[in-house]
């Protein structure tokens, strides 16, 4: 493998790789960084495979009397493309595109306990969304947080408890899913996600809490955290779920407030457009057609 030190956006590091030869050799994590950096850095490493500068990871690697391939690898092998492509067209929608690149990742290749994390989540929402099997579902979901999920900053730990709340809804489970719900909120709080990069996960989360609450008919819980959702998007002028997350603010207000409902789809069919959702968008016409029509009767 070619390092190039002029390019350490290239590089990933692994953070618990990094932890498992610390803790294999004894060291705490001020030890491990002591005349070296700080432990904060080292903390980053660990938790969010934060690359430090070269010299720094060097003078990591030497004090724990292993080589630099034993940390680190190339960030855009196949493997992490097919995963990101994979986490992409989740957060679309595109489940059946999701199965088929699943199908190409070989588990047992996948050393990183985050990659992990992410192969198995995903699994879980093409079982619950594509397959409509919510007991695969819950599977899935519960490999991606036994054993991996040890901390209450772990994203993938909120999105797949999320999921079980959503596969547990599905199967009219609505008290259990409700403990799913108030349990990955309570590790959100947890989380800095002020980040730009975990944007994406944050509006993720938003959303799927808003599902969830849906499918438990309790629309002003749906209309409050879309509603917080759509904040974040706009805060960062992204577009990301931004129709997904009007779509839905809107069917809750349907149930509260037809002319605001009819607002609300109306731009999230505008965003669906410019996203090119088009399956969204086919769905928030008849949606809007249906809720003028009884509109007018009323």
């Amino acid at each position: 493998m070619k390092l190039m030190s002029k390019q350490p956006q290239v590089l990933q590091i692994l953070g618990d790789k990094m932890r498992y030869y610390r803790r294999l050799k004894g060291f705490s994590q001020a030890e491990l960084a002591q005349g070296i950096c700080t432990q904060a850095t080292i903390s980053l490493i660990e938790k969010r495979n934060k690359v430090p500068s070269m010299n720094i990871l060097m003078r990591l690697i030497a004090r724990l009397g292993i080589q630099l391939e034993d940390v680190v690898v190339e960030h855009h092998d196949s493997m992490q493309q097919d995963l990101n492509l994979i986490d992409d067209v989740i957060q679309h929608g595109d489940y059946t595109k999701a199965q088929t690149l699943l199908a190409k990742v070989q588990p047992n290749r996948l050393v990183q306990a985050d990659d992990q994390k992410r192969y198995y989540y995903n699994q879980g929402m093409v079982e619950l969304f594509l397959n409509h099997a919510p007991d695969e579902a819950i599977y899935f979901f519960g490999r991606t947080l036994n054993p991996f999920v040890n901390s209450e900053e772990d994203l993938y730990g909120i999105l797949a408890t999320l999921g079980l709340g959503l596969a547990y809804a599905e199967k009219q489970s609505f008290s259990r899913a409700k403990v799913y719900i108030d349990q990955a909120l309570k590790m959100l709080t947890h989380i800095p996600l002020a980040e730009t990069k975990y944007l994406t996960v944050e509006l993720n989360i938003y959303w799927n809490i808003s599902r969830i609450y849906y499918q438990l008919g309790n629309y002003e819980a749906v209309t409050d955290f879309a509603q917080k959702g759509i904040a974040i998007a706009v805060a960062h002028q992204s577009l990301f779920l931004l129709d997904e997350l009007y779509a839905i603010s809107g069917r809750a207000l349907i149930q509260l407030d037809k002319t605001k409902a009819q607002e609300q789809l109306g731009i999230a069919l505008a965003l669906a457009k410019v996203r090119a959702s088009h399956q969204l968008a086919t769905t928030l016409v008849s949606e809007m057609h249906d809720l003028a029509g009884s509109s007018e009767t009323a």
